[in-house]
């Protein structure tokens, strides 16, 4: 019995995808963080294909970042983001095949590897999968190159706000260093905002 539901918005064309651009906006804007998913690390079985991303590049995305939950990992809140049309994230973009999104989707939803997800989550607007934390995945079509969709995921529905721990914020803030666009204190000054640190 499938555990996926699907919510599709009447325009999405058909769309069927090799490559996807992940959007990441918590602790996978780093680098080093992100690739413990990819290749395998202390406590991430890493994905089938360890092959690094081809490429990543910065966005801001209509979504609204902000902190909940408790992380038996962090031990702290950690990152997830809604849709918005008055708030923006720095997200990094990269770029992975259909199936290392599937992995590490498993990953950060503590699923076991392989947990295939339907390709019609790269041309529906939402799509729900399981029952992990991270469980609904987003579409961003403006963020799309041709063939490649653009995707995220976050939660199903709002968890309790919680501030993070330092640790978690400086792994985020590693990341958004090497964001061109943005100087160290406008980096301190949109998460300050969105984060009450512990």
């Amino acid at each position: 019995m499938s555990d996926t539901r699907r919510v599709t918005a009447p325009e999405s064309p058909a769309v069927c995808a090799d490559r996807v651009w992940y959007l990441a906006y918590g602790s996978n804007v780093n680098e080093s963080r992100f690739l413990r998913y990819i290749r395998g690390g202390k406590t991430e079985p890493g994905c089938r294909d360890s092959a690094p991303p081809a490429r990543s590049r910065w966005l801001r995305a209509d979504l609204a970042l902000r902190f909940a939950g408790t992380s038996k990992r962090w031990g702290g809140g950690v990152a997830f983001v809604d849709r918005s049309d008055d708030e923006t994230a720095h997200v990094r973009a990269w770029d992975i095949s259909f199936e290392q999104f599937e992995d590490v989707f498993a990953q950060e939803n503590r699923l076991t590897i392989p947990h295939e997800l339907p390709q019609s989550v790269v041309a529906d607007h939402e799509s729900i999968v399981g029952i992990g934390w991270y469980r609904r995945i987003l579409r961003l079509p403006q963020h799309d190159t041709p063939g490649q969709p653009a995707l995220t995921f976050t939660s199903e529905r709002p968890l309790s706000p919680n501030g993070p721990t330092a640790a978690y914020v400086g792994t985020i803030r590693a990341g958004l260093a090497t964001n061109p666009e943005l100087t160290g204190p406008e980096t301190d000054a949109y998460l300050a905002e969105r984060a009450i640190i512990q």
